[in-house]
């Protein structure tokens, strides 16, 4: 796939698409270089393969009109220079993948200013317009299609209208359940439609005209998985792409990362300070044994005015566990206190069922620690002291 682009072209995101022709795959890819002006330009290029020939059937620059918004089908909507594209990725992760950086890289171009009619930018997509790498014209007009807009914009009075106190309540239901499938799930393996498909077959009833808000909520509930918590001031719980996101590390003053995960590696370890606690998220995984030295790793952090993440691949169960274990330890709290005060912070958190055992073990550890220390205090204080006489 790399053969068909320039040397000084880089692959930002690939994700796949559905297509509607058998034997035929379909990608978006976002490709970018540096300019005429030395800054970075980014474009989406539309990669078609059949019987192992790839082709381009879009190529569509990132310009600052660029517009981004859910079609209520599983899929996406471009909007540029007075063209709408619809793109439908094979999965719930490729749709979210695609969907953040997309909003990235239209952000860069916003920030550079690079507008339709600028002709200093952009000038290296005529490679790409050559006639012998050009798509067969049946799969340039699946790229170019055009459907009736069944999604309407965030802030329709069509989406937004008013809601009986039973649509809401059903809506509530909605997001309770979605968010239970998606937390069972292998979200890098389903699709939004198979999603919707699941809901329906929970309410028995058919839920097309809550496909948009569906989307919305999908979205929301991804986000929350993707986006890194601040549990304490000083740190933070969070999932393999906040490891991987050096830019978001940063900007929460990141210093530490404990990594609670067998299959992870650590991103950055020029930029940061790691502790791996390497186990797999089954039941039968002892996390316990690794507490104590988890602990002094998140209070060295805090003590260098440092903030420390927590991550494992979802942010969920490994590290949930170990954020739990180390608030019952630094703020005294029992294990509902600490569940309650995490849950409140990010709602997805759900250890196994070994791990919760363990938790409760390590309360009662705690517990008895605590009393042995306030029998020692109260014993040091009752011993008589003496006197010697000269």
């Amino acid at each position: 796939m790399y053969s068909i682009l320039r040397p000084s072209d880089r692959i930002k995101l690939m994700v796949q698409l559905e297509s509607g022709f058998p034997n035929h795959f379909r990608y978006l890819v976002i490709v970018t270089c540096i300019g005429k002006q030395q800054t970075e330009e980014s474009c989406i290029l539309g990669f078609d393969i059949v019987k192992n020939e790839i082709t381009i059937g879009l190529i569509l620059p990132i310009w600052t009109d660029l517009n981004i918004s859910l079609d209520g089908d599983g899929g996406f909507k471009l909007t540029s220079h007075d063209r709408c594209y619809i793109f439908k990725p094979v999965s719930v992760q490729a749709l979210w993948t695609a969907y953040q950086s997309l909003h990235k890289v239209t952000k860069q171009a916003r920030h550079y200013n690079y507008t339709v009619n600028n002709n200093s930018t952009h000038s290296w997509l005529e490679y790409y317009r050559h006639r012998d790498i050009q798509s067969n014209q049946c799969y340039i007009n699946e790229w170019n299609q055009m459907e009736d807009i069944l999604s309407h914009r965030s802030d329709s009075s069509h989406i937004y209208r008013f809601l009986s106190s039973d649509e809401e309540i059903f809506r509530t239901r909605i997001y309770i359940k979605l968010k239970e499938i998606m937390l069972q799930v292998n979200l890098d393996e389903v699709t939004p439609k198979f999603l919707r498909e699941q809901l329906e077959n929970i309410f028995q009833i058919c839920l097309s005209s809550y496909k948009q808000y569906i989307d919305d909520i999908m979205l929301e509930i991804l986000a929350q998985m993707d986006k890194a918590t601040m549990i304490l001031p000083y740190l933070y719980l969070g999932s393999e792409w906040n490891a991987s996101n050096l830019e978001e590390l940063k900007a929460n003053n990141i210093g530490y990362v404990l990594n609670v995960s067998r299959e992870i590696d650590n991103f950055f370890p020029e930029h940061f300070k790691y502790l791996n606690v390497r186990v797999h998220d089954n039941d039968d995984a002892n996390l316990l044994k690794e507490w104590e030295k988890t602990f002094r790793f998140i209070n060295e952090a805090k003590i260098n005015n440092l903030c420390c993440l927590v991550h494992c691949k979802m942010g969920i169960s490994r590290s949930a566990s170990t954020v739990l274990a180390y608030l019952m330890k630094e703020n005294n709290h029992s294990l509902a206190d600490a569940l309650e005060h995490v849950k409140k912070r990010r709602s997805c958190i759900n250890p196994n069922g070994g791990f919760r055992n363990q938790l409760i073990i390590y309360e009662g550890i705690l517990a008895a620690n605590k009393t042995f220390r306030n029998k020692l205090a109260i014993t040091s204080i009752n011993v008589p002291s003496t006197s010697v006489q000269s």
